[in-house]
């Protein structure tokens, strides 16, 4: 078995920590995760850099992205809807001000992903939650 090496950025935090993946070509699935050598990380790498990527190879955790929005109309169990994005930035901004009025601010909480679609998303994520909701119940999981 030949092993492939790829070197890339770590998804997790965004200071941009160089990781050197092992590869298995035939099988293309990640083995291993090694620190390589960057600016931020000097060639050492933390527990998320490590072991985090290896939901990758997992078919129960990887499932398929949603392409269109949808709603669940019906409560618990009932079964999820295709809508329009328009629809769905509707309802979702009404039962945030639904909650925000019943309960006030501090009664919503949003948490930004160092698996998500980075650094610029999680600032716009804590920007809305401070300027729109008028909160700064912000979390994400880096902090730890």
């Amino acid at each position: 078995m030949s092993i492939k090496e790829v070197q890339t950025t770590c998804a997790y935090c965004g200071a941009g920590c160089q990781i050197l993946f092992k590869v298995d070509p035939e099988r293309n699935q990640i083995l291993e995760a090694v620190p390589a050598m960057g600016r931020t990380n000097e060639g050492t790498l933390c527990l998320k850099g490590h072991y985090g990527w290896d939901y990758i190879n997992d078919p129960q955790i990887l499932t398929k992205r949603l392409k269109k929005p949808m709603i669940r109309r019906g409560g618990k169990g009932a079964p999820l809807e295709e809508v329009s994005w328009d629809e769905a930035i509707d309802y979702t901004a009404t039962k945030l001000k639904e909650i925000k009025t019943k309960h006030g601010p501090d009664s919503i909480m949003c948490t930004g992903s160092a698996r998500g679609a980075g650094n610029e998303a999680n600032y716009v994520m804590q920007k809305f939650a401070r300027a729109a909701v008028g909160t700064n119940n912000v979390d994400h999981c880096a902090r730890i």
